[in-house]
């Protein structure tokens, strides 16, 4: 009797366990996770839950989008780098992802060697604003009443580290300008000084100022983007008002842990792909003054070594200790 129970209980055990354990079982079998490096409400957290609503619909599995904010998203980098390689992990890399070496000596993981590449999902302009009170409607007009006031505009910085200040940085330098840069902890306090006239220039991801460009709180004079931005269709690039081969722009990128199986990578990167080409998520891209893009693994790779080695250089001429 003893022996037939013990018998019955192990094919339980064994009905329960096997489609789990199973080997072979086709992906993806069970939920997956998308890490975002910043709170909810952002543009990669937002790029992430569109993004994520529509592979949960073609893999057939939910997937998860779970915001493990801090330390410029390497909070979020380090659990991915040193997660399972099997596609049930995933993050939804910004630009400071790649910007990480330039600024964190100490990092424990490389953005080129130790993450698998998957899928480029937005590029995310950058928007030069100033302040209305100013009377400024363009680049030159800006580059002339900077010329004309030395000293006394600030160029507000969302952050030492970050790109937007960088490009910001970058121009002030390439135009001859003498500009104050005022460092904030993060966009949102960098903009309200912009409304209150306590700085008067910013280079910001357009996702973090296009509702005070709409109300007319802020006035757009030039996109960094190569090509006109479609958020923004009406303001020129940084090239078109006299300064070609100026440009910078931020991004969003899906990677995964190193290691991953080429056929994962392929089957998440066509159903991004997929995903990112549907009029729906464009729209809703749009909404939140991103661009969306796609791009194979290996575009995204070589994206990926050319922003760090970019980024790099841009920060060695730039004191960001200030």
């Amino acid at each position: 009797m003893l022996h037939a129970l013990t018998g019955a209980l192990a094919a339980l055990s064994f009905a329960v366990a096997s489609p789990a354990a199973a080997q072979g079982t086709p992906y993806p079998n069970k939920a997956l996770k998308l890490l975002v490096g910043f709170p909810p409400g952002g543009s990669t957290d937002l790029a992430a839950r569109v993004l994520a609503a529509k592979l949960s619909q073609s893999l057939g599995q939910v997937v998860v989008v779970e915001n493990r904010a801090g330390a410029s998203g390497n909070i979020a980098a380090e659990a991915v780098a040193h997660a399972a390689p099997d596609g049930y992990t995933l993050m939804m890399a910004a630009t400071s992802f790649a910007a990480a070496p330039a600024f964190f000596d100490k990092l424990g993981w490389d953005p080129v060697k130790d993450f698998t590449p998957i899928a480029l999902v937005a590029t995310v302009p950058i928007l030069v604003v100033t302040s209305p009170s100013l009377p400024i409607k363009s680049l030159p007009d800006l580059v002339a009443y900077s010329k004309a006031n030395p000293g006394k505009l600030n160029l507000a910085s969302p952050g030492a580290t970050t790109l937007t200040r960088l490009s910001g940085e970058m121009f002030k330098q390439v135009a001859g300008l003498d500009w104050v840069t005022v460092n904030y902890k993060g966009g949102a306090p960098a903009m309200q000084d912009m409304l209150a006239g306590l700085s008067h220039v910013m280079f910001a991801n357009i996702s973090d100022v296009l509702p005070q460009v709409k109300a007319g709180k802020l006035t757009p004079i030039a996109v960094t983007t190569p090509k006109r931005s479609a958020v923004v269709p009406d303001v020129p690039t940084l090239a078109e008002s006299g300064y070609p081969g100026f440009s910078f722009a931020t991004w969003q990128a899906v990677v995964g842990p190193p290691g991953m199986p080429r056929e994962i990578v392929e089957r998440l990167n066509t159903e991004i792909r997929n995903a990112m080409a549907t009029a729906d998520s464009q729209a809703q891209f749009l909404s939140f003054g991103t661009d969306a893009a796609t791009s194979s693994p290996d575009e995204l790779s070589r994206l990926l070594a050319s922003e760090v080695a970019k980024i790099k250089k841009i920060a060695q001429s730039v004191d960001t200790t200030r």
